[in-house]
């Protein structure tokens, strides 16, 4: 049972990314610069990501990255930043993505 407080608010961001690893000939390569990309994340932005896609293909990746806070203008703006962020490292090209911010419905 959720008991919220008056003032709570709950707001979850996801981002989905549809990844090419370019020069990557083969899943060791394809799974250096994903840990990398992963690393940076946890240790810089302190967000769960996860790989979740095309986990067998050496030239593409899946990877989810979500976020919990109260302000849903500030999830989607860190969220939308970290985009430029990862293809400004230069490990990973973003080939598509998608960024929903939403509330969570009690049961």
């Amino acid at each position: 049972m959720w008991f919220p407080a008056p003032d709570e608010s709950l707001w979850i961001g996801l981002l989905r990314l549809k990844l090419i690893v370019p020069g990557s000939r083969s899943l060791k390569d394809k799974r250096k610069a994903i840990a990398q990309v992963r690393e940076r994340v946890r240790s810089r932005l302190q967000l769960s990501i996860s790989e979740i896609g095309h986990l067998e293909d050496p030239r593409h990746a899946v990877m989810a990255i979500a976020m919990v806070g109260g302000d849903q203008k500030f999830i989607r703006a860190r969220l939308d930043s970290l985009l430029y962020d990862i293809e400004s490292w230069g490990r990973v090209v973003i080939h598509t993505h998608e960024l929903n911010v939403f509330r969570p419905t009690p049961d």
